[in-house]
């Protein structure tokens, strides 16, 4: 296996003239060209400035680099640390601040509006669980379809495959973090065996080595991060002694136990490249990492993240996803890169789904007004909508009761007034029963 390196600057190229020059003038050539630019919701390494318009006052793209990285000195330092004693760090970001204060806004203000009620409620959170836990597992390789997946899970059947196994996993692991019994995972102190627990929940019967179940990685297990199709190594995790030690300091970092405070969502960030960077398992590390990232900020009380599946948005730039690690890694351990990632990702999943509720309510709004002379109640009104729009699909007495969080009983007395009343049909399939919308439904409405 050969190591992937990113290719980096020759800084050697500026003359010593030049680089006095470069350190008497950075912060006037810095702000008079806007370098920001590159430093904030666009946080740019070098083989991208390689390409970027050189400013009046500089000669050469390594002198750009130079000016921008002279100015990402001022940085903050985070408890993520290497066997060499290198602690990662973050970069101050005017977005990343907006984004933030939009965060906490959205908290008390914002998704008021939308005032679900507990039926809505539970929906968004089936769909979050589903959604989460199916493209969780797509962006590790889990080769299932969504909607065969779905299927899978609002019918309650039995996976077929390894990769549905992984989605089910995922989708339990999803409901344990946020269960809301009394005894709810948020609301526990993470510990070592808490961690092991979650794992053991994400890889129920999908690893091969049944002996990887319920431990921590040993040096003996020879794990490293590599491209399935070139075997290219992106990272080495840190030794089984380091990562011992290391444990204890997360373990204490997740519960709070440091000494400053931190916005929930940059440590929530930081927790999650923090479990991919000294990689505790054997397997399904990125996973992991990824409920730990909702764990913490649920703990926190940003409670809209239970409907919001980020991994969503991760899965349509999984490359960048991964590139993000490296480059914290790789350039002088600037944890930023992951930090703006994330908060992209963050801001472009709340955007999503802030644009899914109007176009939800709107839909709602005209939908019920034509099946208002129906007399139907309002599932029953939404599975005729649905069916208007989707004329190929079914629904079945288990899929109707899961997506409702309704009894059985009530299940089946809806689709059979709806069957009474002419707008569905059913027909036997292998073990259950599946209702069809009738080929004149539109006309009947």
């Amino acid at each position: 296996m050969s190591k992937f390196t990113l290719n980096k600057p020759d800084l050697s190229k500026i003359s010593e003239i030049r680089i006095n020059f470069l350190e008497k003038n950075f912060f006037k050539i810095y702000f008079n060209n806007n370098l920001n630019k590159f430093s904030d919701k666009k946080f740019y390494y070098w083989d991208k400035i390689r390409f970027q318009k050189i400013p009046h006052e500089l000669e050469s793209h390594e002198e750009l680099w130079f000016v921008i990285k002279r100015f990402r000195k001022y940085w903050k330092m985070t408890m993520v640390n290497t066997e060499d004693w290198n602690f990662f760090k973050i970069w101050n970001l005017d977005f990343l601040n907006q984004l933030l204060h939009k965060l906490d806004l959205w908290l008390w203000w914002n998704f008021l509006w939308i005032n679900f009620n507990d039926k809505d409620r539970k929906i968004l959170l089936q769909n979050w669980s589903e959604d989460e836990a199916i493209s969780s597992s797509q962006i590790e390789w889990a080769m299932t379809a969504s909607k065969v997946a779905k299927d899978m899970i609002l019918k309650g059947r039995k996976p077929i495959s390894k990769d549905e196994k992984m989605i089910l996993n995922n989708y339990n692991a999803m409901k344990f973090v946020n269960d809301e019994s009394e005894d709810w995972f948020k609301n526990k102190v993470l510990t070592e065996e808490l961690l092991l627990e979650l794992q053991n929940i994400l890889t129920k019967d999908t690893l091969e080595n049944k002996d990887e179940e319920w431990r921590f990685r040993k040096d003996s297990d020879d794990i490293v991060i590599s491209n399935p199709l070139d075997w290219v190594v992106y990272h080495t995790p840190p030794g089984e002694s380091f990562l011992k030690s290391e444990l204890k300091n997360f373990i204490k970092y997740a519960n709070d136990e440091d000494w400053e405070f931190i916005h929930p969502f940059i440590k929530a960030t930081v927790l999650h490249f923090w479990i991919w960077y000294f990689h505790p398992f054997c397997d399904w590390n990125w996973r992991t990492a990824r409920l730990i990232f909702y764990w913490y900020l649920l703990k926190k009380w940003y409670w809209w993240f239970s409907y919001i599946p980020i991994s969503t948005s991760i899965k349509k730039s999984k490359w960048k996803y991964e590139k993000a690690y490296i480059y914290s890694e790789q350039d002088d351990f600037d944890l930023t890169y992951f930090l703006v990632y994330m908060a992209n990702k963050t801001q472009e999943s709340f955007d999503d789904f802030k644009e899914y509720i109007k176009n939800k309510r709107d839909k709602q709004k005209k939908d019920f007004s034509e099946l208002s002379s129906l007399a139907l109640n309002d599932r029953e009104k939404k599975l005729i909508s649905y069916f208007l729009e989707n004329w190929k699909g079914y629904t079945n007495n288990s899929i109707h009761k899961n997506y409702y969080w309704i009894a059985r009983e009530t299940s089946k007395r809806d689709l059979e007034n709806l069957l009474k009343k002419w707008f569905l049909r059913k027909e036997k399939q292998w073990l259950y029963v599946n209702y069809f919308p009738v080929e004149n439904l539109k006309d009947l409405i």
